[in-house]
């Protein structure tokens, strides 16, 4: 079985470009994770930690838990 990263994000509450913008004024790294018929939910993420695990080999077919 694989191994699954936990990643720590914060639910930002506004979508769409303004949003966005205000999120990376603010240091962080703005995300949407959608799927499973669900309804697509805003994130934000520090841009260090995201670095860190898109170095590493396999980022696109590794498991991540959002927490």
């Amino acid at each position: 079985m694989s191994e699954v990263t936990v990643l720590d994000v914060e639910a930002r509450e506004r979508s769409g470009k303004g949003a966005a913008r205000d999120t990376r004024r603010k240091g962080l790294v703005p995300g949407v994770i959608y799927g499973n018929k669900q309804t697509p939910l805003s994130i934000a993420l520090e841009p260090r930690r995201l670095l860190v695990e898109m170095n590493k080999p396999g980022f696109f077919s590794r498991l991540f838990k959002v927490q």
